[in-house]
């Protein structure tokens, strides 16, 4: 009767171990997995300059895959691949300041066209640990090299100024910190008790995020409130806005992958009478990412 009851016992906790391991908060990817994302984006900006007010609409849609190339105990090598981008800035004064659609056919004189078309012709290297924070972006080089060479441009002084000004939206750290806001949604302690956590942010865009375990069923549910800091450098002054952002997660319970997530975020600047060259702004956004 003594060995039944402890092999019973030995049992019920092998169970228990395994339920709690499914439950660790953590990805848990396998060699070949692919995870194809669309991602939809809406920016609105409102400033106010010398009593007028100027409305600049950001509207951003990608497509972008990732693909688990091999994997350690606490580390994975993924794959990156941009499919497709579209990105258009309408201005309430000037109109179209910036229309780029990777899908469409190129006119002989689409610049800018061209230079994007490299970023769907290039594949990055992600090291990412199974918490999801990622550790380091490869390629982007070779990818930004390749966006200017598909210009023609000659000149070499102009080159070297759209390299550098490409590096500020496509260089190794912005797109890590990019990433970072879609990957690095579970705590860095992989305690199956967690169930509020923190961690931070870091870019234009700081942010400093407590997370939320709602529940899990066939998925996992999280969400995460988060105090927002925006500092953007014009050109004769820093712009620091202070808000809140939000966002809501539904990830695969097998893969930790999100399947969906949403982002709102609002964001302001106070009007600084210390510093009358400074231009109140206000911020608003919602970013969604699916999986195909």
């Amino acid at each position: 009767m003594g060995r039944l009851l402890v092999k019973v016992l030995i049992i019920n906790l092998v169970f228990i171990g395994s339920l709690n391991a499914q439950n660790i908060l953590q990805y848990r990817l396998k060699v070949g997995d692919s995870m194809t994302v669309n991602q939809q984006a809406t920016q609105n900006i409102i400033k106010e300059e010398q009593g007028r007010q100027h409305n600049i609409q950001n509207t951003l849609e990608e497509q972008y895959t990732f693909k688990v190339l091999s994997k350690t105990d606490s580390t994975y090598i993924l794959n990156f691949k941009f499919n497709t981008f579209k990105l258009k800035t309408v201005s309430n004064q000037l109109g179209i300041i910036v229309d780029i659609d990777t899908k469409k056919l190129l006119e002989e004189n689409d610049t800018e066209g061209r230079i994007f078309s490299g970023l769907t012709a290039s594949d990055l290297e992600i090291e990412m640990s199974k918490t999801g924070k990622i550790i380091s972006v490869k390629g982007t080089e070779a990818m930004i090299n390749k966006m200017v060479s598909l210009a023609d441009i000659e000149d070499e002084f102009t080159k070297q100024l759209i390299i550098e000004s490409i590096k500020t939206d496509f260089g190794n750290k912005t797109l890590s910190n990019s990433f970072e806001q879609l990957t690095h949604i579970y705590p860095d302690s992989l305690s199956s008790n967690d169930k509020s956590w923190k961690n931070t942010f870091t870019g234009e865009f700081n942010t400093i995020n407590t997370w939320q375990l709602d529940k899990i069923t066939d998925a996992i549910y999280l969400k995460a409130d988060c105090v927002l800091n925006i500092q953007i450098q014009e050109e004769q002054t820093q712009l620091v806005l202070k808000g809140t952002q939000h966002i809501n997660v539904i990830a695969n319970k097998k893969t930790g992958f999100i399947n969906e997530m949403t982002v709102t975020a609002e964001a302001q600047s106070p009007k600084n009478l210390n510093n009358p060259e400074e231009t109140p702004t206000i911020i608003t956004s919602k970013t969604t990412y699916k999986i195909q």
